[in-house]
C-alpha cells in the first residue's frame, strides 16, 4: 500500500509540540499573512546591496511516520552566498524590541524560531553545510529595525531541533489521522444527504439545478430569489453536499449577527432528516468575552493567559469535536470551566465543523481571523465553498471597513469622559488628556485654507498621524501594565483603537499597509513598490467644525480589488439575495465580475393574487416636494390600511422623513402607531415584534383580524424592521415604501459618483439609485412569506416607474412596464383585493 502524502507549510508545521503559550500579539500564531509590503521593501534593499542575496527561496524536505509521508515546504525570506550561507527571517511588529526579547527568551518554544531553525536544519540535510541563522525585525510604523543571530550547530542545536521534531512527528500522525476520519466521516454524509422537505417550493427544485450546474460548470455564482423561495436551503444544500463529496466544508457568511438564525434552522433541518453533518457558528469576540474589553494581552486577561497550553492539557478539541452544534454558550462554558479564551477556542474548533456560520468580517475584513486558521488535509479535494447570504450588502460593506473617519467630536467627548475618571493616577490621566489634546491638533492641522463649510479634498500629512499612533501604543502598553481596572468601555482604549483603525487604513492607503491575502504575494508586492501604485478608489476628505476642528475621512468607493483576492480562498462561491439586480452593478463592486460568473433570477413561487402591487406617482417624495405631500403621505397610509385591519409597516427613506409624517399622521381612535426610534435598543424591538406576532397568532387561530383597527408600525428603510427579519402570516400584511431612500447628496457621494461614472459609465446609478433600490426592494419583501400570505405592497413615488430605477425591481413584479402597477381606483382596488369586487370608488383613490 503506497504511503499518504500530507502537504503542510513550515509556518504550520514549525509550532510548539505540544502547543504552548498564551495569546498575545507576539505569539506567533495566527500572524503569517502580514507585513508582505515590509518584507518586499527590505528584500528590494537587500537586493541592491548584495548581489549574491536570493529571496523568497523555495525548500522542503519529506519525513515518514507510519502510512504518511510528510511533505514540509517554505520560502526563506532570504538566502546570502556568504561562506557560510546565512539564512534570514524578517517579522515585522509594532515595537521590535518586544519581540526581540520574546525570541530571545523562548529560542525554543515560539513558533518563528522554531520556523527559522527549520530552514536552517533543511538546509544542512540538503548541502551538508550548516548556515548561519539571523532575524531582522522591522517595526511596522517606524523606521526602528533590531537584528538578531540564533545559534545553530551540530552539537547542541541541530540534536535539540531532532527531539523536537520526533514530537512534532508523533503529533501530526495522530492529527492526520483524525484528518482522515473527518474526510472519510463527510464524504459519508455527502451520499446519503437529503434535502430536508418532502415537497421542495416551486422554484426552489430549480433552484438547486441551477447551482448544481454552476458548480458542475466551476462557475461563480450570483442569485437573485424572492423571500419566501425557501432560498437558504435551496442554496445550501447543493453546496454544502458538493463540499462534502470532496471531504470539504461550507464557510457560510451574513451581514448581521441576527441572520445566523436562518442558516442554523437549515443547519437543523439537513439533521433532522438524519444528516450527520457538524455545524459551527462564530460569535464576535466582544460578545464572547468574559473581561470588561476584549485585550488579547496575558498580563491583563487570565483566559489569554496559557491559552494553547491549558487547552492541550484538557484536550478541549476532542470534547468540542464530539458535538453536533456548536454556539456561543458551549465555548463560553469551556471557557470558564477551564479559564481559556472561548473567542479563540472557537476558532480552533472551526476546523471540525462542516458548516462554518459567520459574519463577513470572518472571510471579507482586512484582519479576517479565520482567514488565519489553518489545518492539516487528507483525503480532501480543493478548497472549501463559500455562500454569501444577503450578497447586496457586501459592496457597502466592504467598502465601510476601509472607510473609517477622525472627528474632532468624538475626541471631544472623549476629553469630557477623562475628566470624569477620577480614579486614574494623576499621571495617567493628566498623559491621556494631553495626548488626546495632541489627536485633536493633529485632526485640526488637516483644515485647508478655506475649507469648504460642506467638506473638501485633502491630501493629509502621513507622519503626524503615525507619530501619534506611535505615542498612542506606548502609553496603552504602560497604561495595561498598571495595576488600574479596565472598565466597560474605558475610554483610552477607544481612543488608541479610534486612531490606530484610521492610521491603518491611511497606511494602506499610501502603499504601506497590510491586506492580507490567501497566498504569497512579495512579488507582486516588489512590483507595486516599483511602479508606486495608488489607489484611486480611495480619497480623504475635511469637514470642518466650528470654532475649531473637524472631521478627517477617508471613503472607499470601491473594494471589489480587496474583496477579488478573498475568493481564492474558496473552490466554489455562490452569492445570493432577494435584491441583487441590477447584476452587473453588484458583479462589480463585489469582485465577482468575470466570464465564468452565473447570474440567475427567480420568481416567487407564489400565487399573485395573493399579493396587490400598487405605484402612486402622484406623491413625490423628492426633497423640495416633500413638505406639500406630507399630508397626502399620510392620509394614503391611513386610508389604505383602514379597509383592511391588521398589521402595516410605513417605510421611510430617514428617520426625519419619519417624523415630519408622523407629526400629521392623524387617524381615528382605535388606530396603534409605533415607530422605530434612532437608537433602538434590543429589547424595544423585541417588544414591537412580539406585538405584532400576537395579534397575528390570534388572527390566525380564529380565522379572523384580532384587532378591529390597523397597527402601524413607522419605520425607516434599511433599518431593522426591514432587513433580515421574517414576518410569517398576519404578522404583516401591508407594506408602503415611501420613496427611494437616496443617499444624501454630500462631498463624499458625489465623488463616488465621479469614480463610478470614470470606471464603471454609470455614475449617479451607482452613487445613488442602486443603493437605494435595494433599500425598497428589501422593505417591500417583508410582506409575502409563504404559500399562505396575502398582503399589499405600495410603492410612493414617481421614480419607481423610471427606468432606471425599474431595473432593480423582481421581474415578477410586472410584465411588461411597472406602470402597470399604477391605478386611477386605489382604494376600490385594495378593496377588491381583500374582499372581491363591488366595493364603491373614490375620486383619486
Amino acid at each position: 500500500m503506497p504511503m499518504k502524502i500530507v502537504h503542510i507549510a513550515v509556518r504550520d508545521f514549525a509550532v510548539p509540540a505540544p502547543r504552548t503559550g498564551s495569546i498575545e500579539p507576539n505569539s506567533g500564531f495566527r500572524s503569517f499573512a502580514e507585513g508582505q509590503e515590509i518584507h518586499a521593501r527590505v528584500q528590494q534593499k537587500r537586493l541592491q546591496a548584495d548581489p549574491t542575496y536570493k529571496p523568497e527561496v523555495c525548500t522542503s524536505q519529506s519525513f515518514q511516520r507510519g502510512d504518511y509521508e510528510f511533505q514540509v515546504s517554505g520560502r526563506m525570506d532570504g538566502l546570502f552566498g556568504s561562506t557560510p550561507p546565512r539564512i534570514e527571517e524578517i517579522k515585522s511588529t509594532f515595537n521590535v524590541y518586544d519581540l526581540y526579547k520574546k525570541l530571545l527568551d523562548h529560542p525554543w518554544d515560539h513558533p518563528y524560531c522554531l520556523q527559522l531553525k527549520t530552514y536552517g536544519y533543511f538546509y544542512w540535510l540538503e548541502h551538508k553545510i550548516l548556515p548561519k541563522l539571523s532575524f531582522h525585525i522591522v517595526s511596522t510604523r517606524n523606521s526602528d529595525t533590531q537584528d538578531m543571530d540564533v545559534k545553530f550547530d551540530l552539537k547542541e542545536t541541530v540534536v535539540r531541533y531532532e527531539e523536537w521534531l520526533e514530537r512534532r512527528l508523533d503529533e501530526l500522525l495522530e492529527q492526520t489521522k483524525k484528518c482522515e476520519k473527518r474526510s472519510a466521516r463527510r464524504k459519508d454524509v455527502a451520499s446519503d444527504f437529503r434535502f430536508p422537505f418532502e415537497n421542495p417550493r416551486s422554484g426552489q427544485f430549480e433552484l438547486i439545478q441551477s447551482i448544481e450546474a454552476g458548480i458542475a460548470e466551476k462557475h461563480r455564482m450570483m442569485i437573485q430569489a424572492p423571500t419566501g423561495l425557501g432560498k437558504t436551503a435551496g442554496v445550501l444544500f447543493p453546496v454544502l453536499r458538493q463540499a462534502l463529496s470532496r471531504g470539504q466544508r461550507v464557510i457560510y457568511v451574513t451581514p448581521k449577527n441576527s441572520q445566523h438564525l436562518v442558516a442554523e434552522d437549515a443547519v437543523t433541518r439537513f439533521q433532522d432528516v438524519g444528516s450527520a453533518v457538524k455545524s459551527l457558528t462564530l460569535t464576535a469576540k466582544a460578545k464572547l468575552c468574559f473581561k470588561n474589553e476584549p485585550l488579547c494581552n496575558p498580563d491583563y486577561c487570565e483566559y489569554a493567559r496559557d491559552h494553547y497550553t491549558k487547552v492541550h492539557e484538557n484536550k478541549l478539541l476532542d470534547v468540542l469535536a464530539r458535538k453536533r452544534k456548536l454556539k456561543a454558550k458551549h465555548f463560553r462554558e469551556l471557557g470558564e470551566d477551564f479559564q481559556v479564551c472561548p473567542f479563540e477556542l472557537q476558532l480552533d474548533a472551526a476546523p471540525e465543523a462542516d458548516v462554518v456560520i459567520c459574519d463577513y468580517n470572518y472571510v471579507f475584513s482586512p484582519r479576517s481571523a479565520l482567514n488565519k486558521v489553518s489545518a492539516l488535509e487528507l483525503d480532501q479535494e480543493g478548497k472549501a465553498n463559500l455562500v454569501i447570504d444577503e450578497a447586496h450588502n457586501l459592496p457597502s460593506r466592504a467598502m465601510d471597513y476601509y472607510s473609517p473617519s477622525l472627528s474632532s467630536f468624538v475626541l471631544e467627548k472623549m476629553r469630557e469622559e477623562m475628566k470624569e475618571m477620577t480614579e486614574l493616577p494623576r499621571l495617567i490621566r493628566t498623559e491621556a488628556e494631553e495626548l488626546l489634546e495632541e489627536c485633536m491638533h493633529v485632526v485640526a492641522s488637516c483644515q485647508p485654507k478655506d475649507c469648504d463649510p460642506k467638506g473638501t479634498l485633502i491630501e493629509p500629512p502621513l507622519e503626524p498621524f503615525y507619530e501619534q499612533d506611535l505615542q498612542l501604543r506606548a502609553f496603552l502598553s504602560r497604561y495595561l501594565d498598571s495595576d488600574i481596572e479596565i472598565k466597560p468601555r474605558d475610554v483610552i482604549l477607544r481612543l488608541c483603537f479610534y486612531w490606530s483603525e484610521f492610521t491603518a487604513a491611511l497606511e494602506f492607503l499610501e502603499g504601506q499597509g497590510d491586506v492580507p491575502k490567501q497566498s504569497d504575494q512579495s512579488a507582486l508586492a516588489i512590483q507595486a513598490i516599483q511602479n508606486d501604485q495608488k489607489h484611486p478608489e480611495f480619497f480623504v476628505t475635511f469637514r470642518p467644525k466650528l470654532p475649531s476642528g473637524g472631521t478627517i475621512k477617508i471613503t472607499c468607493c470601491d473594494a471589489s480589488e480587496m474583496l477579488r483576492t478573498c475568493y481564492d480562498a474558496y473552490e466554489h462561491v455562490v452569492g445570493f439575495s432577494a435584491t441583487l439586480k441590477p447584476f452587473d452593478y453588484y458583479a462589480r463592486l463585489s469582485g465577482l465580475n468575470s466570464e465564468r460568473l452565473r447570474k440567475s433570477e427567480f420568481s416567487s413561487p407564489f400565487d399573485k393574487a395573493q399579493r396587490k402591487l400598487l405605484i402612486i406617482p402622484q406623491i413625490s417624495t423628492k426633497y423640495t416636494d416633500r413638505a406639500r405631500n406630507y399630508p397626502r403621505i399620510a392620509e394614503t397610509i391611513y386610508k389604505i390600511s383602514e379597509i383592511r385591519p391588521g398589521n402595516y409597516f410605513a417605510f421611510f427613506p430617514s428617520f426625519e422623513f419619519l417624523e415630519r409624517v408622523l407629526e400629521v399622521f392623524d387617524p381615528p381612535p382605535g388606530f396603534t402607531v409605533l415607530r422605530q426610534e434612532r437608537e433602538m435598543k434590543a429589547r424595544d424591538i423585541e417588544t414591537i415584534l412580539y406585538y405584532l406576532q400576537s395579534g397575528a397568532s390570534t388572527a390566525e387561530s380564529t380565522g379572523a383580524g384580532a384587532r378591529t383597527s390597523p397597527t402601524i408600525v413607522f419605520a425607516v428603510q434599511g433599518g431593522v424592521f426591514s432587513e433580515g427579519v421574517d414576518y410569517p402570516g398576519e404578522m404583516i400584511i401591508g407594506a408602503f415604501v415611501v420613496g427611494p431612500p437616496l443617499p444624501n447628496f454630500d462631498l463624499e457621494r458625489e465623488q463616488m459618483r465621479e469614480y463610478y461614472q470614470k470606471y464603471y459609465g454609470s455614475g449617479f446609478d451607482y452613487a445613488y439609485t442602486f443603493p437605494a433600490m435595494a433599500k425598497a426592494v428589501q422593505a417591500a419583501g417583508r410582506v409575502i412569506r409563504s404559500e399562505t400570505d396575502r398582503g399589499i405592497i405600495v410603492l410612493m413615488d414617481s421614480r419607481f416607474i423610471h427606468p432606471s430605477y425599474t431595473q432593480s425591481m423582481p421581474g415578477d413584479w410586472f410584465e411588461e412596464s411597472p406602470r402597470e402597477l399604477v391605478s386611477s381606483s386605489i382604494l376600490q382596488e385594495v378593496r377588491e383585493f381583500w374582499h372581491g369586487s363591488g366595493a364603491g370608488t373614490e375620486a383619486g383613490y
